[in-house]
């Protein structure tokens, strides 16, 4: 991730660097992720921010918006750039180098520069994106052995994708069989289980597993 800044760009060195190694440094409590949890509201630069759940407050962001509005921090991420301040010193960021943000507790991720709430979360977690993905035709039905580029017509669909988050590390994977069997290998007794059936059958109950191994496999957030 690359991050633009001008004057402050030793301070937002700092301020990345804070955050990775905070949790590490000075582990607090930490709760079980369930579907109560709530993820502190806030501006998540990095992942590691939110493994650590600190997300930057709502307050801290510099902005003519009320952020008493509903509709705060959408309008805020709407924008080019975002200003808050850390520890008395203002930061400057392009919107499209931060990893999402929380809302009502709930967390969103930036992909391709849009947000997109997380309704799956655990060691491996899920979402839901749209895309437009563009289809080039021939002009010419009756060509069907012979592509000319010039003789082409566009055609743009919008289309949902879906797509894996390992929360180990924040790597995100297309929705795969085959990347789910990678994703839940460090439990052998439900990898071997999951490769052991039929090919249409682990297409049926790939979401079956996912959910399985979060089960198995807990997800902890610090509390604070």
């Amino acid at each position: 991730m690359f991050i633009v800044l001008r004057k402050n760009h030793v301070l937002l060195i700092f301020i990345l660097t804070f955050f990775v190694t905070a949790f590490s440094q000075n582990k607090p409590d930490s709760v079980q992720y369930s579907i109560d949890f709530k993820f502190n509201d806030g501006l998540f630069i990095t992942f590691d921010q939110v493994l650590a759940n600190q997300a930057i407050p709502y307050k801290n962001i510099i902005t003519s918006e009320n952020y008493l509005d509903d509709f705060f921090i959408t309008k805020v991420v709407a924008q080019k750039k975002i200003k808050f301040f850390f520890k008395g010193q203002k930061t400057e960021i392009e919107t499209k180098n931060i990893w999402g943000y929380a809302t009502n507790g709930v967390l969103y991720i930036q992909h391709m520069n849009k947000f997109y709430r997380i309704p799956s979360i655990g060691k491996i977690s899920f979402f839901i994106a749209t895309e437009e993905v563009k289809y080039q035709t021939q002009v010419d039905p009756w060509n069907m052995n012979y592509y000319d580029p010039y003789n082409t017509t566009t055609r743009t669909s919008t289309e949902l994708h879906k797509y894996l988050i390992d929360f180990e590390n924040g790597t995100l994977y297309d929705y795969s069989i085959q990347n789910i069997a990678t994703l839940i290998q460090s439990d052998s007794t439900l990898f071997e289980e999951f490769t052991a059936l039929k090919k249409r059958k682990r297409k049926q109950m790939a979401f079956i597993y996912l959910r399985r191994f979060n089960d198995k496999n807990s997800l902890y957030f610090p509390t604070y």
